[in-house]
């Protein structure tokens, strides 16, 4: 009869604290991606409508916060994003496929994000040549 296999209660501990941790971590990116999204949105409407350049700078300000506090918090968890993918063959499957849903959610903000950024880009391209 071959031995059980037993997960040590550090192991445990240790995989359900980087768990919390890069769960906390893409839960508020994924906030914080939302309101880039709608950032980008606003910033849409103010070119389709022809608002200033200096109205338009402000929300790209504003995008601009976001994205460093993402930065600022990406830093932070390294560390821990590192150790999870070191150990992930040990990790339980359901808080792999937890974080795995979480990530799969903040990279749909962002594509969606790169397609509203495009679409800004074409409108602000079109908006100067009709000025011409």
């Amino acid at each position: 009869m071959a031995p059980a296999l037993s997960t040590h209660p550090e192991n445990m501990n240790r995989e359900q604290n980087l768990f919390r941790r890069l769960h906390g971590l893409y839960e508020e990116e994924r906030q914080i991606y939302g309101q880039v999204l709608e950032l980008s949105r606003q910033q849409g409407e103010l070119v389709r409508q022809g608002n200033s350049l200096g109205d338009i700078r402000q929300l790209l300000q504003k995008k601009n916060v976001c994205l460093e506090i993402i930065k600022r918090l990406e830093m932070t968890e390294r560390s821990a994003k590192n150790e999870w993918e070191q150990g992930k063959r040990q990790w339980s499957a359901l808080n792999q496929s937890n974080l795995n849903k979480c990530l799969q959610d903040v990279s749909t903000l962002i594509e969606e994000i790169l397609v509203c950024e495009e679409k800004n880009d074409q409108e602000f391209i079109q908006q100067m040549r009709a000025q011409q």
